[in-house]
């Protein structure tokens, strides 16, 4: 390659120089610089959303350390009979009529039997009993065998808080 070089003009072997540096720097460019260049813009992209999204995050954590340090009071005093305060939700929640045994447990409790029942109004009953009667729900049995889709046997036993 060296003699191929030297019989060369002195016109052909700066234009064979300057073609090979031209050659090499474009190799260089193409196959190492610009997907350097490339990944770094895609990372910077990833940084700038990843860091828009740190900052939602820590809006977000503040709020949810504010609201958990308010306590959330029974909207409705739970001053009545529990029993009283059941057959209120059993009517609103149209599950009376799937009703099949409440029995008192003394002053602060009742144990409740429901045939048949249709599971969301159950499930929205025992929210409002707690939520907005402050009661407990201590022991809860939900069986749905051989029953409709939606629709369950549930016993459960509730106390005053």
């Amino acid at each position: 390659m060296k003699n191929w070089y030297n019989t060369l003009a002195p016109r052909e072997r700066t234009l064979v120089l300057y073609g090979g540096i031209i050659s090499i720097a474009l190799l260089f460019w193409m196959l190492v610089a610009k997907p350097l260049y490339n990944n770094h813009q895609k990372l910077n992209k990833v940084i700038s959303t990843q860091k828009t999204t740190l900052e939602k995050m820590q809006k977000q954590s503040i709020q949810i350390k504010q609201l958990q340090g308010q306590k959330s009071e029974p909207k409705t005093s739970s001053t009545g009979n529990p029993q009283q305060l059941l057959e209120r939700s059993l009517q609103t929640w149209r599950l009376k009529p799937q009703l099949e045994r409440m029995q008192s447990q003394g002053a602060n409790g009742v144990t409740l039997s429901l045939k048949n029942a249709n599971a969301d109004r159950v499930m929205r009953f025992l929210y409002e009993l707690e939520d907005k009667y402050a009661l407990v729900i201590s022991n809860l049995v939900i069986n749905n065998n051989k029953k409709d889709a939606g629709f369950a046997d549930v016993r459960l036993t509730i106390k005053r808080n």
